[in-house]
């Protein structure tokens, strides 16, 4: 089993929020300063991590390190 941690933008296009290219870092600290330096130039930045075993096909469930901004209703729950 591996953690990734992922920071992921999003943009707006008219009233929709897009998401840009997710983004790898090496932990979470990194994660949450590649979060931060975007926050100002995106509408929503989300930098989170998860489990992933990729042997037997488990992705766990996200946990969020940093949130900010805009985020689509399906980080609501995360």
């Amino acid at each position: 089993m591996a953690t990734h941690f992922v920071v992921q933008a999003f943009k707006k296009q008219g009233r929709k929020i897009i998401p840009d290219q997710p983004g790898k870092a090496r932990n979470a600290e990194d994660a949450i300063d590649k979060a931060r330096r975007l926050k100002d130039h995106r509408v929503g930045v989300v930098a989170y991590l998860i489990e992933v075993d990729p042997e037997v096909d488990y992705w766990g469930e996200p946990e969020v390190l940093f949130r900010t901004g805009e985020l689509p209703p399906d980080f609501d729950d995360i």
